[in-house]
């Protein structure tokens, strides 16, 4: 006997399946620039001191940590940096002892017991959208130039405040949060000016040019009480198997095409989305009371950001026939229906253009570097980021969509009365985060140097998921730098990052609410899921004089 989903869910969710797509963009920006601040950027003396450099001098990526200590770099300078990280991202999930919905239990689920894993790289190639890459790696540039006897120094950086992307494969259980996910921000130019003031003091300020985009393809379900009712015998029967009885109901409601149980696809939605113009600015200053103290402050402007892309939704069979018949576009008027919601497009893949506006958050970080002996100097940072700017986010789409109006009825908060945009409730928190580096001068030429970075996350416990799975955040840096020549240095550095996290059933609407209009978003619905999340980031740098 067919498996018939509950009218009501089944039309919710392909109501917001369009909504969904740019939704969990929205969920992979927040939580990846979270996971992404500073990791990505690639400086080897910053990855070693563990991002503690705010006061201290990292050759051209002084552009990003603080654009004051570029007074440092005199006449003219080129650095060549060569980037690389592997990223390893897991979940697993468990059924609770009462795990189960209206006569499916977890022998039904085939995600319960499985473990997911996410380590092929993903970028997002302007023009080509996203792209499976053996490696993540890639070669970025700066240069500087600082008139003789001038006070003045002048610079450009090419670097990637964030560069995050994986592949699940197609039967991986974490696909429904991601099976392909891509965020991207690369600051292509960023011209920077830095002022010595004095002996002591140094200001300096720089523009960023930088292009965002972000894709994501994955598959959808949405495990619900209401979903697994009609999954019952006896409702399938007296609604659909009995003669005469099918019709008249029919007429008025029909339920009886399509087959689909609660734990399978609806189907697969992508969207790509990009805004290649987003300016934001760092301003700092540099200070030296004595010679062996330094102390630095940088801010780093929030942006207002507009991105734009195509999303395609690609219905499942059984899903897109039971639409059809619910909408009274195959066999019986389903009158209704036909009123909740319309006709609908009748294709069994949507496709159309989707914009959100929202605001890239600022960053403040204080520190200091002490000499504690001539060879050996400590770096303290303190850092703060607004996170609480990701409040709330609403997508638009270029289109009305009919079946939107009946979303509307069961989340009438998060879909607006002309159902052309949908609103997603994030509620971050801005927190502040601490890390401390030491430097060791083995000998004139080489320095040994080693870090850590705390990094609380921004994300509360009820809005934390599989596609970001990003709890409280550790990460250890080492490298050393080399004197190559008088006028060559080289800079190497790693860093190794971990977080882990538990999601306990029923905890967080991101992943597994399980109440009866917990749809948006919850593919997890009752089940316990732990996570884990473990970055290697390697880099190399040659600066030399020109």
């Amino acid at each position: 006997m067919q498996n018939y989903k509950l009218s009501t869910s089944l039309l919710f969710k392909r109501s917001v399946a369009l909504g969904l797509a740019a939704v969990l963009c929205l969920a992979a920006i927040t939580a990846h620039a979270q996971l992404a601040q500073n990791l990505t950027i690639g400086s080897p003396k910053a990855m070693a001191l563990a991002n503690a450099v705010t006061a201290d001098f990292v050759g051209m990526d002084n552009v990003h940590y603080n654009p004051a200590a570029l007074t440092k770099l005199k006449g003219r300078q080129i650095e060549t940096k060569l980037f690389g990280g592997y990223m390893d991202i897991r979940a697993k999930f468990d059924a609770p002892p009462d795990y189960g919905f209206f006569g499916y239990d977890a022998d039904d689920d085939p995600v319960v017991g499985k473990t997911s894993r996410a380590n092929t790289p993903v970028m997002f190639i302007p023009g080509f959208g996203m792209i499976d890459v053996p490696v993540l790696f890639a070669p970025l540039n700066g240069i500087s130039f600082s008139p003789p006897g001038s006070k003045f120094t002048f610079a450009n950086n090419l670097y990637a405040p964030m560069a995050l992307g994986f592949k699940r494969s197609g039967d991986d259980p974490g696909r429904f949060q991601g099976e392909e996910l891509a965020l991207q921000r690369i600051t292509y130019l960023s011209p920077s000016i830095a002022y010595q003031v004095n002996d002591k003091l140094s200001v300096g300020l720089s523009i960023g040019f930088s292009h965002q985009a972000m894709g994501i393809q994955q598959d959808m379900r949405t495990p619900n009480d209401l979903v697994a009712l009609t999954g019952n015998d006896a409702i399938q029967e007296l609604a659909c198997g009995i003669p005469g009885v099918d019709i008249f109901v029919g007429i008025f409601l029909y339920i009886c095409s399509g087959e689909i149980g609660p734990f399978q696809s609806i189907g697969e939605m992508t969207i790509e989305m990009e805004e290649r113009l987003s300016p934001t600015y760092n301003i700092g200053f540099q200070w030296e009371p004595y010679d062996w103290l330094r102390v630095g402050a940088v801010y780093q402007s929030g942006a207002e950001m507009s991105l734009s892309g195509n999303y395609a939704m690609k219905y499942d069979k059984g899903f897109y026939d039971f639409i059809q018949g619910f909408t009274g576009q195959r066999g019986l008027p389903s009158v209704f229906g036909q009123a909740l919601v319309g006709t609908t497009s009748g294709k069994i893949e949507e496709t159309g253009k989707a914009y959100l506006d929202m605001e890239y958050p600022a960053h403040f970080a204080i520190g200091a570097s002490i000499d504690l002996t001539p060879k050996l100097t400590v770096n303290l940072d303190a850092k703060w980021t607004d996170w609480d700017v990701w409040d709330e986010f609403k997508i638009e789409f270029d289109r009305e969509l009919a079946a939107m109006q009946f979303a509307r009825i069961l989340a009438p908060g998060q879909v607006s009365a002309a159902p052309t945009y949908l609103s997603m409730p994030r509620g971050y928190k801005s927190v502040w985060s601490w890390a401390v580096g030491m430097e060791y001068d083995y000998t004139s030429r080489l320095s040994l140097r080693a870090g850590y970075e705390n990094r609380p996350s921004a994300i509360p416990e009820d809005r934390a998921d599989v596609m970001a799975p990003l709890g409280d955040a550790h990460l250890i840096g080492l490298g050393f730098g080399y004197q190559w020549d008088k006028e060559s240095v080289v800079d190497v550095g790693f860093q190794y990052m971990w977080s882990d996290q538990k999601i306990p059933a029923g905890t967080s609407c991101n992943a597994n609410c399980d109440g009866l209009t917990d749809v948006i978003y919850n593919p997890y619905a009752g089940l316990d899921i732990e996570t884990s999340v473990r970055a290697y980031i390697f880099s190399l740098t040659y600066r030399t004089r020109f």
